[in-house]
């Protein structure tokens, strides 16, 4: 089996991170700031579509993604790990599962957030992500991924916290399972096709057998 792992709100709990870049950012160039509840609430892919619905011209985008960037990579040593992953990942591991990550972070910041944590050592067999800080998609990730080794979908499971993990699981034909306590609330997790949402990465091990 291979286990698709989404990063941000799945692996790591960094929406109070990314709530704290938002106002500091937004408020820098004028914009209204949010509270977690808010930003569960409207936060939705592509990034850019959740920026115009909070008022962000698309002139200012490119400068205030840029600049929110930034900021969460410098601040990122805040962020731990989301609860009960750890164990997770090894249960996983020890059932013989592959286990990749595809995120729509730029790579390389990608990477290197990755290696932040010792828990983390020898547990993916690819880290794929993005070649730029936009976070539009990546839906074509998860295509080329399982086009390039051969994968067969029934055997794949996608793990996230957002109806895009959703959206990306459906590009490749796989289950999904979504976890709540990520970037987006339930009522919008509920309005994903052909996904489980769960409270806990700890079902799903359960329901996988591992």
């Amino acid at each position: 089996m291979t286990i698709l792992w989404d990063w941000n709100g799945t692996l790591v709990a960094d929406v109070e991170h990314v709530v704290n870049m938002n106002n500091l950012i937004f408020s820098r160039h004028g914009y209204g700031t949010m509270t977690a509840e808010d930003y569960r609430r409207l936060f939705r892919h592509p990034v850019h579509e959740f920026y115009y619905d909070l008022g962000v011209s698309p002139e200012d985008f490119p400068q205030i993604a840029k600049e929110w960037n930034a900021a969460y990579v410098a601040g990122f040593d805040c962020v731990p790990l989301a609860p009960h992953v750890a164990d997770a990942l090894r249960r996983f591991k020890a059932a013989g599962c592959r286990q990749v990550i595809i995120s729509a972070s730029q790579i390389d910041q990608l990477r290197a957030q990755v290696k932040r944590f010792p828990e983390l050592e020898d547990m993916f067999d690819e880290v794929i992500g993005l070649d730029n800080v936009y976070a539009v998609s990546k839906v074509h990730l998860a295509q080329d991924y399982l086009a390039r080794t051969g994968g067969d979908p029934a055997d794949t499971v996608f793990l996230g916290d957002t109806t895009h993990d959703a959206e990306t699981a459906d590009g490749i034909g796989c289950r999904c399972y979504l976890i709540e306590g990520g970037h987006q609330g339930r009522p919008l997790l509920e309005t994903a096709k052909n996904a489980r949402i769960v409270s806990s990465v700890l079902t799903v091990l359960d329901e996988l057998g591992c």
